[in-house]
């Protein structure tokens, strides 16, 4: 066995372990995802993350930065704070209204959001550094390759590589699927990285994360994180446990996660 590049893009390309959620999902989510990436303690972790960035040396006031996947927009809104230009894109329009609206509330011209996916996405010059934070558009080698391509600077990605939620194990039981707690995403991008001669900084981060959802919306979300709104007995099942758990109409999960986060030169 040789661990060279190829063999760790043909570990990547034959992971199906995670589907990756439709635009139809994240229009569907944007309004709960850009509260939850408000809160006081989101707010301050990516004020640290952004400083960190500053401190290395990875961004300056002179920075162009891209953000692939950027949501609702609150980590460029914060990079847009301290460089000279942020660009963010996203497939989901309605991540992209509430992008805009952030950036406005801030009082930012610094700032610029294009409607569109990583693979139809053309840049006419290279940017400082290009990020991905928690994005699903990075998910295999092309796209990896193509976001080093973007960089004259710096790379900066973080994934899931473990999350458990008792809840969400029972609901993938009683719809008979297979729960998955650790992804290999990270580990097949270090790898490639490493074998390009590129050695990426790896951290990781701890902790819980509670989502609270009225019991009605809670139905469409849990039924659309494990695909099975077009399967009625499933459906059901979902809708059945979540009203016997639910308090006060209310369903409130806790997910134990660990974040890596990988920052690495393309000089």
């Amino acid at each position: 066995m040789h661990l060279n590049t190829e063999y760790f893009e043909e570990l990547w390309l034959s992971d199906d372990q995670k589907k990756e959620p439709t635009v139809e999902f994240w229009d569907f989510r944007a309004e709960d995802y850009n509260l939850s990436s408000s809160t006081d303690d989101a707010q301050l972790k990516r004020t640290e993350k952004v400083q960190s960035l500053l401190d290395k040396g990875i961004i300056s006031a002179e920075s162009r930065v891209l953000d692939i996947g950027c949501g609702s927009g609150q980590f460029a809104v914060e990079l847009a704070k301290k460089t000279k230009k942020v660009v963010g894109l996203d497939f989901s329009e309605k991540m992209l209204s509430y992008a805009s609206q952030n950036a406005a509330a801030a009082g930012l011209k610094n700032t610029v959001f294009i409607h569109t996916d990583w693979d139809s996405f053309l840049s006419a010059e290279p940017f400082d550094l290009v990020i991905a934070s928690m994005s699903p558009a990075i998910h295999k080698p092309d796209h990896l390759y193509k976001m080093i391509d973007c960089s004259r600077g710096y790379c900066y990605l973080s994934s899931f590589v473990e999350r458990h939620s008792s809840l969400k194990e029972e609901l993938y039981r009683l719809t008979d699927q297979s729960y998955v707690r650790q992804f290999n995403k990270l580990n097949y991008i270090f790898n490639l990285l490493w074998t390009k001669a590129m050695f990426p900084e790896l951290t990781y981060e701890t902790g819980i994360h509670k989502r609270v959802f009225p019991l009605a919306k809670a139905k469409e979300i849990y039924a659309r994180e494990l695909s099975v709104l077009e399967n009625p007995d499933q459906s059901s099942r979902i809708v059945q446990y979540l009203e016997e758990i639910a308090e006060n109409e209310v369903i409130i999960e806790s997910l134990k996660q660990r974040k890596g986060e990988l920052i690495w030169s393309c000089r």
